[in-house]
């Protein structure tokens, strides 16, 4: 207990808690997984239970892995499985937080294994499930801002 609460690793210019480490290991690892198995199986997904972990830190890989855009939009992202009310915001840095009722340019609804892929840089137009679309922003947006790795 005392070595798991001591736990830190400085990393790309942060300094990881073993809950962060781990779940940064289970996303490298649930979306290489989905990387081999989409060659085999066109519809394969993340696994359930790796999305329900990993989707409440997407705001961290968010930060990494997202492009700013000029001028900076904000696109509302409904999740189901699990349910999620979130919004990106494409300022420097690109930011990913709880929706609060703030105006936004766009809003899609999508599951959350597909925001997952989305976010990573893996939700290409063959690789994607039923998207829900309003407003002048959209998921074209967003996979700019998240081009992947």
């Amino acid at each position: 207990d005392a070595q798991i609460e001591t736990f830190s690793l400085p990393l790309w210019g942060m300094v990881l808690d073993i809950a962060a480490f781990v779940r940064m290991r289970l996303s490298e690892h649930a979306v290489h997984v989905w990387d081999v198995e989409v060659v085999l199986d066109p519809g394969a997904v993340v696994a359930a239970d790796a999305v329900d972990v990993l989707v409440d830190g997407l705001g961290m890989t968010a930060g990494r892995a997202g492009r700013p855009s000029d001028p900076a939009y904000a696109v509302r992202v409904v999740t189901t499985a699990p349910d999620r009310d979130l919004v990106v915001r494409t300022g420097d840095p690109v930011t990913l937080t709880a929706w609060a009722g703030e105006e936004v340019d766009g809003r899609i609804a999508l599951p959350a294994e597909a925001f997952l892929r989305l976010v990573t840089g893996r939700l290409d137009p063959e690789h994607t499930p039923a998207v829900e679309q309003s407003g002048e922003r959209g998921l074209d947006d967003l996979r700019a801002a998240f081009p992947g790795f």
